[in-house]
């Protein structure tokens, strides 16, 4: 990725932000309690929406 393909990856995630910094306090405040596979699923659902975006932009398609 070049600067600007990078530039424009951020830009197009960012509304994902919140939502990976929730995932991530979630994580390790439940870590005591929790089983992983609960604990972590957030965080697995932002992966895999960025690894979706991040195709998206490497394929050339342009959506929202």
């Amino acid at each position: 990725m070049n600067s600007e393909q990078q530039k424009e990856f951020l830009q197009a995630t960012a509304w994902l932000r919140p939502f990976t910094r929730w995932a991530a306090r979630f994580s390790f405040k439940t870590s005591g309690f929790l089983p992983g596979v609960i604990r972590n699923a957030p965080l697995k659902l932002v992966k895999a929406l960025l690894a979706r975006q991040q195709k998206r932009m490497e394929s050339g398609c342009k959506h929202g």
